[in-house]
């Protein structure tokens, strides 16, 4: 196995856990808060055999909608800190006003590392890109409010134009741009 597979392998074990962990703790949470009586059975013919069961279908609406949400929002936070991270230490590299703005705001120690790659950028991408498919899947299907679905692709619009940035910036970084003029 090559090393970049071994290393995508690792990273993308936090973003899947994330992402399970999100959807289930959304479920528990949200059927705890309002006291929602949960069942679990098995049905051998589905394609998962364990399924969480509620009381009717608008209970089962909501609580999917909100854990969808819940998904969603645990894997946006962290995929857009790391494309910040990583903007905001290529433009303190290449703007010295950049590097005034964050001293003024106290973000010097945040950034002063570039442990962030654009292989770590992608995996947390694309996981947030397989989960917005899953809530826009959901909404196609009923399953999910609708403004889920709108908040998940507007993030996967955003999230998707940083890591095009980040792949520009390390794509510069390998073959700089011979157009600029000293």
């Amino acid at each position: 196995m090559s090393t970049l597979l071994k290393r995508a392998l690792k990273i993308s074990l936090v973003p899947a856990i994330i992402m399970v962990a999100g959807k289930a703790l959304g479920i528990f949470v949200i059927s705890a808060i309002h006291n929602f009586p949960i069942e679990v059975g098995n049905d051998i013919s589905g394609f998962f055999s364990t399924q969480i069961y509620f009381q009717d279908e608008v209970v089962t609406y909501f609580v999917n909608s909100l854990s969808d949400f819940t998904m969603l929002i645990s894997l946006a936070v962290p995929t857009i800190y790391l494309i910040t991270k990583t903007a905001l230490f290529q433009s303190t590299l290449q703007n010295p006003k950049t590097i005034v703005k964050v001293t003024k705001f106290n973000m010097l120690k945040w950034i002063t590392r570039d442990d962030t790659t654009f292989l770590m950028i992608f995996v947390w991408s694309a996981f947030l890109w397989l989960t917005a498919a899953i809530v826009i899947k959901n909404v196609l299907l009923d399953r999910t409010y609708s403004w889920i679905g709108i908040v998940a692709g507007i993030l996967v619009l955003f999230v998707g134009l940083g890591a095009l940035k980040t792949f520009e910036v390390q794509v510069n970084k390998v073959y700089p741009n011979s157009n600029k003029y000293y």
